[in-house]
């Protein structure tokens, strides 16, 4: 523990002049009670039976000495197996070899003779207790102390943005706030005041909130046939909406706004990187009055209209909704404002991105901007769960949609990472698994599935695998493309695209940058351990046109065909992945239907809705299938 020091600050008279001194005093010990942790410890070892009763009041490091510390750690192990007394604790501590490292038997035999010295008969239980707060009070001023000292090292660092200093002071002080010992115990006024809230929320009469299966709330979108699909927009989850230029994606957003502005007065959070406050405001203004938004911000409106949008404006007023059009804004930057607005205003319940391209990176070093991308929803999803509200971000499609001749959109088409030559068979006992996102140590650990633990040493990689339930995997046929054939050795090779990207030098490459005797992440089995190792590609050489296909992996961002570690194409962190597509065929000018695809659902199936998207006033309407055939003749909005 680093030293503590004050500054005293003195002033005095010298010869009639003022002076001021400063003097640093140093605390050569943090707050502690040594005493008190070894007549607590003594009594345990004395009066076993009032061990249960401690246990959830004090845990281990609550105790400053370290002796203290292994003491207690070893009590509890004893405790668990029924044992408590003093010679299954000397047997505990010599069997994990920590006797001699507290002092041996003379330790054990000096806590005991404390608790007999300074402990009364009397009320053990009270006294203990007592004990207890002592010890957690001087804990409590130890992390603080530790958190001050570590504040004021960051706020030392040159160059360090303040939004960055907020997010990772705050993160500290969530940390130290959860360290600190809190008493399970309840009074009747804190269990009848959340009982009586939580009827009150149950009797929300809204139509923009539902309840799920789970007995949770969530928002949802005001289209019908949409909410039937996604059950909601669920709190923590990272929804994306995305779409090729011109299909309305923002408009769709900023009416699910308006729908919930309109029915439940909720604060929503707006991070605009491609258009201005003004157009937002114009946006919703048009979506809200029907007036086309052309003639909004050209001025071209009559007395009548213009009563209806000062109508609108005075309910606009009275909303929640902030919107933040700083251009250029990070991922950090977004993390700081929303948790800001959420501690100051307690209000944000959703917030919206537009879009997740234009978003930046600080201080990331990402080889290629495929790797920022995965960080920035990495970081949002993230955020959405420590919020615990829905984050919606908006995305663009890659083109690999507009070469294919069946149009309908994949998740493979939020990111080009390439396909497999049909004649590779997968199958999920044949495929190992691996949490790499960047080849690094890691301890992530999930059930039902093939668990990989990655280690990075002298070029190699150890990988232990567990092998559990099978994984269901979708391979899905989208079109056909030039194959590429990789040899690494006689009989090891691969067949797949140019865009499919693998593992070298420590980082992610596509195909076609990739050249002969260039080194790439391989599995091997030696004495029956899988080890994973670079090895050099001897040809690379085209192969065929043919019918290729993408693997939808849930939950991984890479996979194992035929030993070669390739990249997955799915994106990972979103729970909901909408895309929109217009209907083709489609001659009138003022209205569209546009079909929204439901990719991803964590919470529920996949499937597809269509909406009418008028193109005057930039809304969306729920849209009736007998509507469908008459839609362009006449306005059908429901």
């Amino acid at each position: 523990m680093t030293n503590i020091h004050k500054f005293l600050h003195y002033k005095f008279n010298i010869k009639g002049i003022q002076w001021s001194l400063n003097i640093v005093h140093f605390y050569l010990f943090p707050p502690q009670n040594y005493l008190a942790e070894e007549i607590l410890l003594g009594t345990i070892l004395i009066h076993p039976s009032i061990f249960p009763q401690i246990t959830p009041l004090i845990k281990e490091d609550s105790f400053f000495l370290e002796c203290h510390q292994i003491i207690y750690k070893n009590l509890i192990t004893i405790h668990r197996k029924n044992k408590l007394d003093i010679i299954q604790l000397l047997y505990c501590l010599s069997d994990t070899k920590a006797l001699n490292t507290i002092g041996g038997i003379n330790k054990i035999i000096e806590l005991m003779k404390q608790s007999q010295v300074f402990m009364s008969s009397n009320n053990i239980i009270i006294y203990t207790k007592e004990l207890v707060d002592i010890i957690n009070n001087d804990y409590i001023k130890r992390l603080i102390i530790q958190y001050g000292y570590n504040v004021i090292s960051l706020a030392y660092i040159k160059k360090f943005p303040s939004h960055q200093l907020y997010n990772q002071v705050t993160n500290q002080l969530n940390t130290t706030a959860e360290k600190i010992p809190k008493e399970n115990m309840h009074n009747f006024k804190t269990l009848i005041g959340d009982f009586l809230l939580s009827l009150h929320k149950a009797d929300i009469d809204s139509t923009l909130i539902r309840q799920t299966n789970n007995d949770k709330y969530c928002l949802i979108s005001g289209f019908e046939e949409l909410d039937k699909l996604t059950n909601g927009l669920p709190n923590g989850d990272l929804i994306v909406i995305a779409g090729r230029p011109s299909t309305g994606k923002t408009s769709l957003a900023i009416n699910i706004v308006y729908n919930i502005i309109t029915e439940i007065n909720i604060g929503v959070c707006i991070f605009s990187l491609e258009m201005s406050k003004m157009q937002i405001l114009q946006k919703l203004i048009s979506i809200a009055s029907t007036i086309p938004t052309k003639q909004i911000i050209l001025n071209q409106i009559n007395n009548g209209e213009w009563k209806n949008i000062k109508t609108i404006c005075k309910k606009l007023l009275l909303s929640k909704v902030y919107l933040n059009d700083t251009p250029n804004m990070s991922v950090d930057y977004i993390e700081y404002t929303t948790k800001l607005l959420k501690k100051e205003t307690k209000y944000v319940e959703i917030i919206i991105i537009d879009y997740l391209q234009l978003i930046q990176t600080e201080e990331i070093s990402c080889e290629n901007r495929s790797q920022e991308l995965s960080y920035i929803t990495r970081k949002l999803k993230l955020l959405a769960q420590n919020l615990n509200v829905p984050i919606i971000i908006l995305s663009q499609l890659n083109r690999s949609i507009e070469t294919r001749i069946n149009k309908q959109p994949l998740l493979s088409d939020l990111r080009e990472s390439g396909c497999l030559n049909t004649s590779i068979l997968m199958n999920s006992d044949s495929i190992n698994y691996l949490n790499v996102a960047n080849i690094f140590p890691t301890n992530k650990i999930k059930q039902d599935i093939q668990i990989v633990q990655v280690n990075h040493i002298n070029n190699q990689y150890d990988i232990l695998i567990k092998k559990q339930k099978r994984i269901d995997y979708k391979p899905i046929h989208i079109l056909l493309q030039y194959i590429f054939k990789i040899y690494i050795n006689t009989y090891n090779s691969l067949e797949i695209t140019q865009n499919h990207k693998l593992y070298t030098k420590q980082k992610w490459t596509k195909q076609n940058h990739i050249i002969e005797k260039e080194k790439i992440l391989k599995k091997s089995t030696v004495y029956r351990n899988h080890i994973l190792e670079n090895s050099y590609i001897k040809n690379l050489s085209y192969f065929k046109y043919s019918t290729v296909y993408d693997i939808k992996v849930d939950d991984y961002s890479n996979f194992i065909a035929y030993n070669i570690i390739l990249h997955n194409s799915i994106e990972q962190d979103a729970d909901l992945v909408m895309i929109l597509k217009e209907q083709n065929k489609q001659e009138n000018l003022t209205l569209k239907v546009i079909d929204i695809f439901l990719c991803k659902n964590r919470n529920g199936p996949t499937g597809c809705c269509q909406i009418l998207f008028s193109l005057e006033n930039t809304s969306f309407r729920n849209l009736q299938s007998k509507q469908l055939s008459s839609i362009f003749n006449e306005d059908n909005f429901i």
